[in-house]
């Protein structure tokens, strides 16, 4: 017996937990079992199959759960001087990115960047914070990023608030843009 047809005679879903499963079997057996039934034609046979699909179903394990997909990557073509190395990959995670490198060195090339999307309205190297003034989608907001070093290097946290009375804007795209101008932009 199979993990379907034991789930047929036990009268349960694939989504049935433990306790479910041996709730249905203990109903199933006080209705079948010959001595509940004594005249009944197959209630031994029936008891038989009721307890090898609960057999089979404690057995059971279901396959676990496929993998997360993989964070959106950008890829980065090689650094340095001789073009040797494999590139380097900056993760995207919603409103953050993980890049490749200290954080010293990650600050620097970050602020490189906001100078080219908007107006730098505020830089802490110590703290690791810069905020810049953008544009998205016609709407004039400040973009936050702070810098926390990790052991696969650094991650890049982004806020965006929009500095009237609009709506924000999504924050992925402006990422996004972010990740890929870093990736571009190659080491000294």
């Amino acid at each position: 017996m199979n993990e379907a047809e034991a789930r047929a005679v036990l009268g349960v879903g694939v989504e049935a937990q433990a306790a479910e499963v041996r709730a249905a079997f203990r109903r199933r057996v006080r209705r079948a079992h010959p001595d509940v039934a004594p005249g009944a034609a197959g209630a031994a046979l029936d008891t038989a199959r009721l307890v090898e699909a609960y057999a089979v179903l404690r057995r059971y394990r279901p396959p676990p759960a496929p993998p997360p997909p993989p964070p959106d990557v950008v890829p980065r073509p090689p650094s340095g001087p001789t073009g040797a190395g494999s590139p380097t990959v900056i993760s995207l995670s919603g409103d953050s990115l993980v890049y490749p490198g200290p954080p010293d060195e990650v600050f620097r090339r970050l602020v490189e960047v906001a100078d080219r999307i908007g107006d730098i309205s505020y830089l802490d190297h110590r703290a690791r914070l810069l905020d810049t003034v953008v544009v998205v989608d016609g709407v004039a907001c400040s973009l936050l990023a702070t810098l926390q070093g990790r052991a696969s290097g650094t991650e890049v946290f982004f806020t965006l608030e929009p500095l009237g009375a609009e709506l924000r804007p999504a924050i992925e795209p402006v990422v996004a843009v972010v990740a890929a101008m870093l990736a571009d932009r190659p080491n000294r």
